[in-house]
This record gives structure tokens, sequence and C-alpha cells, in this order.
């Protein structure tokens, strides 16, 4: 008896709380084969510096859409947030393959004045997110600079908790989703800096513009940083400034010459901190061993201009979320 009704209240606690899953993924030169003359690209065509054929480029597709389909669980991630997009293109190829075909992904994206042509996309699940709107946030950086890539920014309208005949728990809240990948350290990090303060500081706005209107308004921030995690946007907790603590440089979302890095990030707002857990996903099969520096390390497409098959040199992170 005791046994049968301990589990019927496990069960009903269960039933009772929902749990959403945010992605965020920099998928490293994700190209279609063709040369854009309005963007740097020549180096991923057949002709190019990676010789980067039609069958490359569909490994490409299939792995990523292999990667994303198992960190999206036994359900579909909510929403997944990428980095290094070039088009549209990618885009449709990526979700019209394989397991991406049946999770029935939607997008938003447009191109950014990237010189390279790679853009953030945000790919979300209709039958969990309903989006109320969509923006692109341009980062303008001084004269003489090259551009850099818009913030994709949504808001939608998602179902917490659950509902029965018996029980009605369930609610209607909006979050607002901001896909980011900020100005890169190629030239030198502390040459690099102002960059990626001018967009912390249009994040910074964005934010304030919200929470000014939405005090208590459910916000998440995601995407490559490009920088060690830090609390440096007012009103956000940076989940991943404990779990880099905790990870002590033996793991991370990305390492450059053998040092681990959290790179990708999660920001959340105060309605949300205590109801979310981010984490690194870091299955064996999208790691290879690091042969200069011991461990392990993302396994990327190309070892310096020799192909293989892999994935990203960045590893993916995701946001669980409990209501």
């Amino acid at each position: 008896m005791r046994t049968t009704t301990l589990t019927a209240c496990l069960c009903l606690c269960f039933a009772l709380q929902a749990q959403l899953r945010i992605v965020s993924y920099n998928v490293e030169n994700l190209f279609d084969t063709r040369h854009d003359t309005l963007k740097l690209d020549e180096d991923f065509t057949p002709e190019g510096k990676y010789q980067w054929t039609q069958s490359r480029y569909n490994r490409k597709i299939e792995n990523l859409s292999r990667v994303i389909v198992s960190v999206s669980g036994w359900h579909n991630a909510a929403v997944v947030g990428l980095c290094e997009v070039e088009n549209e293109q990618c885009l449709k190829d990526l979700t019209s393959i394989g397991g991406m075909k049946r999770m029935g992904y939607k997008y938003i994206h447009q191109e950014s004045p990237d010189q390279r042509g790679i853009d953030c996309a945000i790919l979300y699940d209709p039958a969990q997110i309903k989006i109320s709107g969509s923006k692109f946030i341009p980062v303008v950086l001084p004269e003489g600079e090259r551009p850099t890539r818009d913030i994709v920014y949504i808001t939608g309208e998602v179902t917490a908790g659950k509902s029965s005949s018996r029980y009605s728990q369930s609610r209607t809240d909006t979050l607002h989703i901001m896909m980011c990948h900020l100005p890169s350290q190629t030239g030198g990090t502390e040459q690099t800096a102002f960059k990626r303060a001018i967009a912390h500081r249009v994040l910074q706005r964005t934010v304030d513009s919200i929470l000014q209107a939405q005090p208590k308004a459910k916000i998440v921030i995601m995407g490559d940083m490009n920088a060690a995690p830090t609390d440096r946007l007012h009103g956000m907790h940076n989940l991943m400034v404990p779990l880099e603590k905790e990870l002590k440089g033996e793991a991370g979302t990305h390492k450059w010459q053998g040092v681990w890095s959290c790179l990708d990030q999660f920001y959340v707002s105060e309605q949300i901190y205590g109801h979310a857990k981010a984490h690194i996903y870091n299955e064996a099969w999208i790691l290879e061993r690091d042969s200069k520096y011991g461990g392990e390390k993302p396994l990327r497409c190309y070892n310096y201009t020799t192909w293989q098959p892999g994935y990203s040199d960045h590893l993916p992170i995701y946001l669980d979320i409990s209501w």
C-alpha cells in the first residue's frame, strides 16, 4: 500500500511538472558549396581551401542532425539556437533530414552583415512554443572594423505545467530568447575585448527595455560569447559561471591549445533562475583524442585542412527549465 501510494504521488508530481529544453550550438562553418559573391566563402567551395564538396556538406548536415536529435533527449528541444550558419538553404537542409524532419522544426533567420556570411539562427518546435514576435538586433562596431553577426531575438508563448480533468495546473508564459555569436578573439583577446563590450551593451539595453516593461519577464540569452563566462549583464544570471568553476578546467564547450573554456553560455533572468539548470553535451562519440595536449577535444570536420567526418569545434549546451 505504501509503495502504491508513493508511486501515485510521484506520478502526480511528475504529471504536474513540465520541463522545457533549450539548446545552444555553434555548428562551426555550416556553409553550402556555392560561392556567394557578397561573402568571403570561397574556402568552402569544391575548388576552395577545404575542397568543400556536396558529399562533405551532406555528411556535415547528417552529423549535426544526429547531435541535435540526441541532445534533445526523449522529447524535442523546444528551441535550438545555432551559430555559424551561412544561409536559409542550410537550415532547410538541416530541418528536412532524418530525425530532424520528424521533429518538425521551423526556423527564424536572416542574412547578417558578417563578411564571411556566418549567421545566428533559431529552430523552434511549434508544438511547444508559439512564436509571438521576432527581430534581428544589429551590433554596430566602429567604422573600419569588420561587421559582426546580428542577435536573433524571439518572444514565444509556452505552456508551463500540466492539466487534466481533475487537476488544472497549466498556465501560459512568455519567454524572451536571444541567440548571440559575439565577436571573436582573432587578433588577440585584449585587443578585441572592446567589440564584445559593445555587444554586451546592446544586450544590456535590450534586457533593460524588457524588464522595464515587464519586471518579472522570463529571459534566456544564449550563444557563443567568445570569452570566459561572467555575470556582467545586470538583471541576468550566467549559469555557466558556477559550472565552469565546478569543471576546474578539465572540461568545457571549446578547447584551444589544450585549454578548455566555456565560451558557450546561458544567461537567465531572476524569474527563471532557480528553476533552470545548464548542461554540456559531451558524449564520447562527438569527441576525439587530443594527441598533442592530452585528454579529449571536440571532433571537428577538419584537422587543419584534412577532412574528417566530424561535427564542430564546439560542444552543444542545453538548458532545462522546470515549471
